[in-house]
């Protein structure tokens, strides 16, 4: 899941190019946006969601690949693990909330597509782990300290139909997203790439499309209800992820720093709502 888009990309054999993470602006839409509260940074909007396209086949890079250099050659291995270990904890994440949503669909549908969809974030876990492997750390490990690190969310929100929950994950997962996809920007290739191809493989962004987008255009006021409700989870997940920051600084690091990363989250987050049509 690049999230926004539901635009997703074949993991790669071997390394590529340096890429640091930056919410896209393929379509060069740029429009200015509101502050949230917990931020002071401008925010930039993100090209409209498309329509899901089947999922990628996730691949491991071999071990030969990742050992020219190593990224804990370069960089500090609780650093690179630590990264590793909060992207593989996102995939559990994913699972769990997929899932437990698959049980709240009102059809077959997007049942079965979401139930797809947790499966498919257990073999993402499995390939962060084997990617860490390969360069010399161990991803389980590190995402292990990171168990409870979110807090309640789901005691401190809860959906009140289908249409909020989706939005609820939408938002709430696809910030961590961002968050995750931010971190691993700073480490090395071909570690880098690798990982971010297993985060944008991600498609819960458009079958949220596909379940809302008509809705929301056709019924104002189903519009104006869900953006109040989304704009609550927004102020939640991002204080939520500003807290990971400041207990967890191992994860800052290759040139992430704490601002950049508000900028990703704040831009995320007007660039999520406006994609559906929401009030950001």
């Amino acid at each position: 899941m690049r999230l926004s888009g539901g635009v997703q990309k074949v993991l790669r054999e071997g390394g590529g190019e340096a890429r640091p993470y930056a919410p896209s602006t393929a379509d060069g839409l740029r429009r200015s946006a509101p502050v949230y509260p917990c931020l002071s940074l401008s925010m930039a909007v993100r090209p409209p969601l498309r329509p899901s396209a089947p999922a990628p086949t996730l691949a491991l890079m071999s071990a030969s690949s990742l050992s020219q250099p190593s990224s804990s050659d370069s960089q500090s291995a609780s650093h690179v693990q630590s990264v590793l270990g909060m992207v593989a904890f996102a995939c559990t994440i994913a699972c769990t909330r997929y899932a437990k949503d698959a049980d709240k669909a009102p059809s077959m549908e997007p049942r079965v597509e979401l139930l797809r969809m947790s499966a498919e974030r257990v073999a993402a876990f499995d390939t962060v782990s084997a990617l860490g492997a390969d360069a010399g750390v161990d991803a389980r490990v590190g995402a292990e300290r990171f168990i409870g690190s979110l807090g309640d969310l789901d005691e401190r929100l809860r959906p009140s139909d289908w249409a909020e929950r989706l939005i609820k994950t939408y938002l709430a997962f696809g910030l961590l997203l961002d968050f995750s996809k931010a971190l691993v920007g700073g480490l090395d290739e071909p570690l880098r790439t690798a990982v971010l191809d297993v985060l944008e493989a991600d498609r819960f962004d458009a079958v949220t499309a596909a379940e809302l987008l008509d809705d929301i255009a056709a019924d104002p006021q189903l519009a104006a209800r869900l953006g109040l409700w989304g704009r609550r989870v927004v102020g939640e997940e991002i204080g939520t992820l500003q807290r990971v920051l400041s207990v967890y600084p191992e994860l800052l690091g290759g040139g992430v720093d704490a601002a950049g990363l508000h900028e990703v989250l704040s831009q995320g987050a007007t660039g999520r709502m406006r994609d559906l049509g929401l009030r950001a």
